[in-house]
């Protein structure tokens, strides 16, 4: 009778150790689950800021390319408005019988169709 009331008290004592024991186990697992999951959000975070990333990259390229594309029609169209205005003066200067000063600046925007 000694060893069952030895198994018994020995059985109290480890029977809250045991339910301890298990709610300390499915703690352990579900938090092991919440950092998995966490884990995965995570990667989707940094997955998501590497192709934002990339996105900005490819942005600040085409921009740099368009600022480029508007400088040369800029230039462009400045030397269309500098052909412009000669082709003018020469126009005027027909009018007014300016011979001369006409031959001058058709060899100046002779120069300029030349030189671009």
């Amino acid at each position: 009778m000694a060893s069952s009331k030895y198994w018994h008290q020995n059985s109290i004592t480890k029977h809250p150790e045991n339910r301890k024991k298990r709610r300390v186990n499915r703690k352990m697992k579900r938090l092991r689950a919440e950092m998995g999951e966490i884990s995965k959000q995570h990667e989707s975070i940094r997955q998501g800021q590497k192709e934002m990333r990339e996105m900005f990259v490819e942005i600040e390229s085409k921009c740099d390319q368009l600022k480029k594309e508007t400088q040369l029609i800029s230039h462009a169209s400045d030397n269309v408005q500098l052909r412009l205005n000669i082709i003018f003066k020469i126009l005027k200067a027909r009018e007014e019988k300016d011979f001369r000063k006409a031959a001058d600046l058709t060899s100046s925007l002779r120069n300029t169709l030349l030189s671009s």
